[in-house]
């Protein structure tokens, strides 16, 4: 059960800049929970479209995936409903180990914006959300060679990129956020500290 967030003693007169910064959270929280619901719809669709509709619409070449009618003159273009089923399944389990990851960090962005929102800046709940975000940054960052693992074993890979740069972005991303997330829990130690003087 997470722990609940208990929000910052605010004074009558909250300074400008604080509820200003407040409402900027929830504005950020609201869009990324607006963003969370097509990413999962069309994260849903794909993989609809790729193995309960046959693989209509997706085609799979080296260093790209496209959804939709052909793309004329790219190199090495296979429709994905040609490729065997352990492939396809191959594929499938790579897109989701690649995407989940993606939308728990928005879920977790969301909840910690909220959480700001409401006034909880240094609650020790919001330094486990962004630890949580770093975590699912770094899976995020080891997806793609995991899922290469996977198309290498069933075989046929058509996109053979294990690689990627945004792989890179993803753990640097990953260790600023852990720096944050240690950076809120002294200030919710100092805080408490601060609170239990008279």
């Amino acid at each position: 059960m997470p722990h609940a967030a208990i929000p910052s003693p605010q004074p009558d007169d909250e300074p400008l800049s604080r509820a200003r910064l407040r409402r900027l959270a929830d504005r950020l929280g609201r869009l990324v929970g607006l963003l969370i619901v097509p990413l999962a719809a069309f994260g849903i669709t794909v993989l609809v479209l790729g193995l309960a509709c046959g693989g209509a619409f997706l085609w799979l070449a080296p260093g790209a995936a496209y959804l939709g009618v052909a793309p004329e003159g790219v190199a090495g273009l296979v429709p994905f409903g040609a490729l065997p089923w352990p492939t396809r399944l191959a594929y499938a389990a790579t897109f989701v180990l690649t995407q989940a990851p993606l939308l728990l960090v928005l879920v977790d962005l969301r909840r910690l914006l909220r959480d700001f929102a409401g006034g909880a800046t240094f609650a020790a709940s919001q330094a486990n959300r962004l630890r949580r975000i770093a975590l699912w940054l770094v899976a995020a960052a080891l997806a793609p060679g995991l899922g290469q693992a996977l198309v290498a074993v069933a075989g046929h890979g058509v996109d053979r990129a294990w690689f990627h740069l945004s792989s890179v972005h993803a753990l640097v991303f990953a260790a600023l956020v852990a720096v944050l997330a240690a950076l809120l829990r002294v200030g919710a130690a100092v805080e408490r500290d601060r609170d239990g003087f008279v």
